[in-house]
Parts: structure tokens; C-alpha cells; sequence
């Protein structure tokens, strides 16, 4: 499993880093010894006893009294007898600007069915003035356990004092009785710019399908924020992931100028975390595209140990939520009636055509730059290897370059074989596992829910994965809308339980090293970083997390409870509970 990767990082380990220490002088000295239960990564998988630090770099891991020579008067020890000590974990997949963007508007509440939803409502009135909208915080039907679309007439019963709107993603929206009055949405003409009105037997507006852009035109505008508000409440989000152990990140759509906020961070010696930063574009053309990258004004991979440009990124279907999961057979009654469709043959969005993935792909490849895309249905993610196979067969170099699946949830036989071929990594999200796939089973089908997420695939057929959140909004590491606790993304890989308790495809399943690699050392390769972060060797940056008890022994239903004990980046402690 993985030799290939795992046989070229032993020879880059191994060439890279031939450091030995033959004295305790100044010079050689270790800054910060920890002595536990070392869990590697390396090659070999070893288990050592001790690990040393100097200058922000691993100098030494191996026994307890060979590691101790390093130390003098000077050194920092920390004894976690009986306790792991892991790489730092690698969050492969968040929003964090958005993330910091959205705790300065509204504390999110996860919600799991329509009366908690109307409880939640009826306080929000209770507090703000008349004139106020509410905002409901985005909670999937998936979640609810209703499994569907609160209707207006449930909105009004929680509150007919103020409007409010309930906001199901991108393209489906629900409103009370007087937002859609405040609106002018609720006569038999009415219409919705881009968008679309659905109505119940009596004629009354039930649903609006699309039209987001309208819609937030007619409602009040949210304040406006300042630079030094977002990037304190940054400074806040990244603190929340060091205290889950998190020592690198990805922002997977980032804007340019919002890098400004971590490299402030950075001078002003706050910024605990690494960032990789993803540029996300639309694009349809070459040359489109080549303007779009000439406007970033970087260079592929461009930055430093802290802050870097990593790939592009261009979004090909929708999602699973949304019913926009482009699929390789019709939605069908079942998912039409859930999603409140129209056409059973409809088979979810594809946003770029065949043709057009193969000339992005082909410019970025040319430009240097990694590639990625958003895409979710396993048909989606078919026709994007399609557009990478032209690719490859005119530049062979395009497999060398990391080419990313974002999301994937699908896989099959063909798709990782292609992968396999192409080398192409995945980014996918076990909280949606967890929390979607008791829906899934019931809307999709219990097949669909076995090859949801579906781990133990992408790992038998050699995919490297990164196994992450896709953060987006709250600050709970186990309730935000997408956790974002890496302890509970490796509960999920090993045991791949649901809240229920249900397992679907218990072949997905991972041992405890592999779903360990999920959130480290395969998102290292991912961004090219393997030979930084991502496992404990020699010459490594010292990132690493100390967990209250031994991952690898203890009984597997503790897995999401273990606690973080202490988060180290560049050795410095950045968290200590």
C-alpha cells in the first residue's frame, strides 16, 4: 500500500537528511526533547521513545538515552509517559478568512431538526429590534431529522415579528411570510430575478430555487468589517485548530489580498499555524485562464516555510446537499422528491465541459502550477480525468505535478485506477461521512452509502488522501458545520461509524496508522511538503502534537475523545491544555 510513495520519501529521508550527532556541545545541543511514545511515520513505521528539537527542526528521534545526551542545562524536557506523539496535523481543507469573516456576524448553532430550528428563531426575535432580519446559520436537510425543507408556515409559527430566511447552501432558500411581503415576493406575479419560485397547491410561494444574488440585493446588507477585525479573528480561528492539534492548513479558495491578513500575522510573530493557500478562478478558456494567473502575481509554489501559493482550483459540479452532485444515472424519484426537483432524469450539474478542462488544464500544467478541482459526483469526476488522460498524453509531465480531486465522494474501480495512472490525489471529508450518510442510504441507496467517502478504496488502489473538514463555519471542533477535530476525522476513518451508529462499507474502513496518515503525512504530499512535515524524521520542521493517551492502543471508540495535550510548530508550543 503506497510503496511508491512511501519508497521515495525512505530515499529522499535517507539522502536529504544524513544528520548524526556526535556531542553535547553548544552547538549540538537540543533546544526541546519530548520523550513518549514517538509515532514516526517514517519508512520503517517505527515507534520511538524520544524526539529532539533545535531551531525549529527535528535533530534527533530514537531511544530515551540516546536522545537525553542532547540535552544540558538549557533544555526544555517534556515527559509524556504513555502518550502519543504524533505529527502535527495537517488540515487539508478549510476556510479560514471565511471562517474569521463569519464569527464577526453571527455565532453558528448546529441545528438537527426543524423544532430546534423554530427554537432557534423565536430567541433571535426575542433579543433583536423588529426591523432585523434572522438569519438562520446554514444547517443541511441532510441533518435534520425531519430530512427535509422547513416550510414558511414553520418559519411564521416561530416568528412573524421579523423577516427571516432560511438559506439551504447556495440555491435553495426558504422565507417567512413577511420576508417574502418585505420582499415583494409574495403575490401570484411575483418573480425572482435568476431564480425560481416554487409554490404549494394554494399558490403560496413555498421555495425559491436560485436567485441568491437577487436576494441579497433586497435584504438589509451586513456590516462591514476592518482589516484589524478580520485578522484578529483570524488570529482566533487559528488558535481553535492549534488547540485540535493543527499545525498546517490549506485554504483551499482563497482571494490574493486575503494572504495579506496571515503575512501580518506572520511579522507580528502570531501566525501558528502554516497555510498553503489554494486560488480558486472561473475561467473557461486558455487564454482566460493565463490572464487569471498572470493577475495573481506569483509564481507557482512561490512563498516560504509559513505562507505559500499552492494550487488552482476551478469547480465542476455542486454537492450533495444542494442536488447539484453530478452522477452517473438519473436522480430518480426518490432524490427528485427530496431535493424538491422536477426531473427524475436529471442528473446534477457540470459546470465545465470536457473540452474546457482539457485547455485549463493544459495552461496551468505549461505555467507550472498544481492543479485542482471542486468536484463531487462520481460522473463529474470521471469527465475531469477524461480532460486530464488528453492532457498526459500530449505532457506526461502533468502526472508528476499532483493533480487534486476536492471531494470525490464516489469512487469506483475505473476512477481509482485512472487516478493510480494519472497521479492524482484526493481531498475529501470524513465529517460528511459521519454525518450524511445515514441520508444518504435512504435518499441514494445503501451502495451509494458504501462508496461514500470511501477511504479503503482510494488506500488499496494508492490514491494519496487528505482527510479534512472543509471548515467553513463555527468555531466547535466537534459541532462547527463541518468538524474540524482531526481526532474525530481518524475516529471515522477506523471505525466509520455514522451518529447513528450505522456502518456502511465497513471494507472503507482504515487502520489507525493509515487513517493517522489521512491527517498528516499524505496531505504533506499533497503540497509537495513531505519532506518538511507530515512524519517525524530527522532534519523535519518540528511540528508535532502530544495526545493524552496512546492512539495506537487505545480502544478504538476513544479515538474522537483523545485530547490534545500540547500543539508544537517550528518547536514552539502554539497550544497547552
Amino acid at each position: 500500500m503506497f510503496a511508491y510513495v512511501r519508497s521515495w520519501l525512505a530515499v529522499v529521508g535517507l539522502s536529504l537528511f544524513p544528520m548524526t550527532i556526535a556531542s553535547t556541545a553548544a552547538a549540538d545541543r537540543a533546544d526541546l526533547i519530548v520523550v513518549g511514545s514517538v509515532i514516526t511515520l517514517d519508512s520503517m513505521d517505527r515507534i520511538s521513545e524520544a524526539i529532539a528539537i533545535r531551531d525549529g527542526r527535528i535533530v534527533e528521534v530514537g531511544r530515551r538515552d540516546e536522545v537525553l545526551r542532547l540535552a544540558d542545562s538549557q533544555t526544555q524536557i517534556i515527559e509524556a509517559p504513555g502518550k502519543s506523539v504524533v505529527p502535527g496535523f495537517i488540515e487539508s481543507h478549510c476556510h479560514a478568512v471565511g471562517v474569521a469573516r463569519g464569527m464577526l456576524e453571527q455565532t453558528y448553532v448546529e441545528l438537527s431538526s426543524i423544532g430546534e430550528l423554530q427554537e432557534w428563531i423565536r430567541n433571535e426575535a426575542r433579543q433583536l429590534p423588529r426591523e432585523r432580519w434572522i438569519e438562520v446559520p446554514r444547517n443541511e436537510i441532510t441533518r435534520f431529522k425531519e430530512r427535509r425543507f422547513p416550510t414558511p408556515t414553520e418559519l411564521d409559527l416561530a416568528c412573524d415579528t421579523h423577516p427571516v430566511i432560511y438559506n439551504a447552501v447556495s440555491n435553495k432558500y426558504v422565507l417567512n411570510t413577511l420576508a417574502m411581503k418585505t420582499l415583494g415576493l409574495l403575490g401570484p406575479d411575483a418573480r425572482l430575478e435568476g431564480g425560481e419560485i416554487v409554490r404549494d397547491a394554494t399558490g403560496k410561494p413555498r421555495l425559491f430555487r436560485g436567485g441568491g444574488p437577487a436576494l441579497r440585493r433586497l435584504i438589509p446588507p451586513r456590516p462591514e468589517h476592518s482589516a484589524d477585525e478580520i485578522r484578529s479573528a483570524l488570529q482566533q480561528v487559528l488558535k481553535r485548530y492549534n488547540e485540535v492539534g493543527i499545525t498546517s492548513i490549506f485554504e483551499r479558495a482563497i482571494e490574493p489580498a486575503h494572504l495579506a491578513y496571515y503575512r501580518d500575522l506572520k511579522r507580528a510573530d502570531q501566525l501558528t499555524t502554516r497555510v498553503t493557500a489554494t486560488f480558486r478562478f472561473s475561467a473557461k478558456s486558455a487564454a482566460n485562464a493565463e490572464k487569471y494567473i498572470d493577475s495573481l502575481g506569483l509564481k507557482p509554489k512561490e512563498g516560504d516555510n509559513w505562507i505559500k501559493a499552492g494550487p488552482l482550483k476551478i469547480t465542476i459540479d455542486g454537492g450533495i446537499h444542494w442536488a447539484t452532485t453530478r452522477l452517473s444515472e438519473p436522480y430518480g424519484p426518490r432524490r427528485t422528491a427530496f431535493y424538491e426537483l422536477t426531473d427524475p432524469d436529471y442528473r446534477g450539474e457540470q459546470y465545465y465541459s470536457v473540452d474546457e478542462m482539457q485547455a485549463i488544464f493544459a495552461t496551468a500544467s505549461k505555467l507550472g502550477w498544481q492543479m485542482s478541482c471542486h468536484v463531487t459526483g462520481d460522473e463529474g469526476t470521471l469527465r475531469v480525468l477524461q480532460a486530464l488522460e488528453r492532457v498526459a498524453q500530449s505532457n506526461p509531465s502533468v502526472r508528476q505535478q499532483r493533480f487534486t480531486l476536492i471531494h470525490a465522494y464516489f469512487p469506483s474501480s475505473e476512477i481509482v485506477q485512472k487516478c493510480r495512472e494519472l497521479g492524482v490525489c484526493v481531498d475529501t471529508q470524513g465529517y460528511l461521512y459521519y454525518k450524511d450518510a445515514d441520508t444518504l442510504a435512504d435518499v441514494y441507496g445503501p451502495q451509494w452509502a458504501e462508496r461514500f467517502i470511501g477511504l479503503g478504496d482510494w488506500v488499496r488502489g494508492g490514491v494519496p488522501v487528505g482527510l479534512n473538514a472543509d471548515h467553513m463555519i463555527g468555531l466547535d471542533p466537534n459541532h462547527a458545520m463541518n468538524s474540524f477535530n482531526p481526532l474525530l476525522m481518524i475516529s471515522i476513518a477506523v471505525n466509520r461509524q455514522t451518529t447513528s451508529g450505522q456502518v456502511y462499507g465497513p471494507e472503507q474502513k482504515l487502520s489507525r496508522r493509515d487513517a493517522l496518515r489521512t491527517v498528516t503525512q499524505w496531505p504533506a504530499y499533497l503540497s509537495f511538503d513531505e519532506t518538511n512535515v507530515g512524519s517525524l524524521q530527522k532534519g523535519m520542521l518540528a511540528d508535532l502534537t502530544i495526545l493524552d493517551r496512546d492512539l495506537l492502543t487505545c480502544p478504538a471508540e476513544e479515538i474522537a475523545g483523545i485530547q490534545v495535550i500540547r500543539t508544537i510548530v517550528g518547536g514552539r508550543t502554539v497550544h497547552q491544555k
